[in-house]
């Protein structure tokens, strides 16, 4: 949590004595204390869940931004955080604060913490998620690392799911294959569904997994007999629109989902009579895609491609995918034209040989920073792989005017880089 024991709040404390985040999925244990909780349910909200691989965070954010402008009273619940766990809440447009949340935890009812105990960590926040947007007429909720047996799926009954890019991540947990994590993924669909853009090259063959997801949304989307959109095409004013802001190419994807998204609320707005008609037809032109995107405010998350500094990019990618997705971004950009160093750490179950071999080709050499966290790799391992590879690398000290620097592998170690010049800044001060 990055603060001392006496400045905790009473839900920060208790968080950290959870430890791991994720607990083997039981998909009857959320629900059972849920319904000790008794968190109320408003007949009258949306619940919009986006699950996936990839691209989850900045799919709901993009979906949040767009509803708040509106003037809907909207809450995302996204994961996992960078410095405070209070980056995972935000409502109508702005983070809750500290006070807020653990003023939520308290709440929940008399018997909290003895329910709660019986909680993993991230049901814990879904619970938590559910209280403090209690009030809100849109829910977002990201699903955790899984799909059917999440937290966000046995606790709150979707009306809407988004699907981001999906590929191979967590196979310790979720399955071995790109088919078993797929399906126990698209098996969390609703009654009404949209698949967003999937890799176009994992694995060096183009194509082949969009297809194998497809095939098995289609399939589940028959069983459920669901309402599933496919999403093929990005308008061309997104495109622009993520351009002008020197956005990644993969954020249009984002972007074009939560925009359907978007549109599937405002049929939602009417069907659970959240707006009357003449609310409806008086805002009916905002769905407009100019019209949206000319009010869009800027992505309000950190580190998906974000510019630190002139000469630093953070990104949290930490899979082959995302590694894909970053060569392609960065060999488009003239911040790579003489390659750039490579601020690293990985944990130990996310394939850093792949990873590594992926972003060579744009890389100058690698500088290792160390991050406390019991997943990540044992440095002397990770120095084999890079000496496999015929990859330079050193230890990370500091940030060279001279030289570009991008800095990913996980959260936990943009994280880490965050907390080192977060302090730093505090020491100049």
């Amino acid at each position: 949590m990055n603060l001392n024991a006496h400045n905790q709040t009473q839900l920060e404390r208790f968080l950290d004595e959870k430890g791991a985040e994720y607990a083997p999925f039981d998909p009857t244990r959320a629900p059972r204390i849920l319904k000790q909780l008794q968190i109320p349910t408003p007949p009258k909200r949306i619940i919009v869940q986006v699950i996936g691989t990839n691209g989850k965070g900045s799919t709901g954010r993009f979906l949040s931004l767009m509803l708040h402008q509106l003037g809907i009273k909207v809450g995302h619940f996204s994961s996992p955080h960078l410095l405070t766990l209070c980056e995972r809440f935000w409502k109508n447009g702005a983070i809750l604060s500290r006070d807020a949340l653990n003023e939520a935890f308290l709440a929940l009812d008399s018997m909290a913490e003895s329910q709660l105990e019986q909680a993993s960590y991230f049901e814990a926040l879904t619970f938590l998620a559910l209280k403090v947007f209690e009030d809100c007429e849109v829910l977002v909720l990201e699903a955790g690392l899984g799909g059917e047996f999440d937290s966000t799926t046995t606790c709150a009954k979707a009306d809407l799911t988004l699907f981001s890019s999906i590929s191979l991540d967590h196979q310790e947990i979720l399955g071995n294959t790109l088919e078993e994590i797929a399906t126990t993924k698209l098996k969390a669909m609703s009654k009404r569904a949209i698949l967003g853009f999937q890799s176009e090259e994992p694995y060096g063959e183009k194509g082949k997994v969009a297809g194998i997801i497809q095939r098995i949304s289609q399939k589940i989307a028959g069983e459920k007999q669901a309402k599933l959109e496919i999403l093929d095409v990005i308008p061309s004013e997104i495109s622009q629109w993520i351009l002008a802001r020197n956005y990644p190419h993969y954020q249009a994807q984002n972007l074009t989902l939560a925009y359907r998204g978007f549109l599937a609320a405002q049929d939602l707005l009417a069907t659970k009579k959240i707006w009357n008609q003449e609310k409806l037809q008086r805002f009916a032109g905002k769905f407009a895609l100019d019209c949206m995107l000319e009010s869009l405010p800027l992505l309000d998350l950190q580190g998906r491609m974000q510019r630190f500094a002139p000469n630093v990019y953070l990104d949290v990618a930490h899979n082959v995918d995302a590694a894909y997705a970053l060569v392609k971004q960065i060999k488009n950009d003239s911040f790579s034209q003489n390659k750039c160093v490579l601020v690293y750490n990985s944990y130990f179950d996310k394939n850093p040989y792949a990873i590594l071999s992926i972003l060579k080709p744009i890389i100058k050499r690698v500088e290792i920073l160390e991050v406390p966290n019991e997943r990540i790799i044992e440095k002397a391992q990770l120095e084999k792989i890079l000496q496999e590879l015929e990859i330079k690398f050193q230890e990370f000290k500091m940030i060279e005017k001279q030289e570009n620097y991008l800095v990913c592998g996980s959260f936990s170690v943009v994280a880490e880089f965050l907390a080192r010049f977060s302090k730093t800044s505090e020491n100049e001060n």
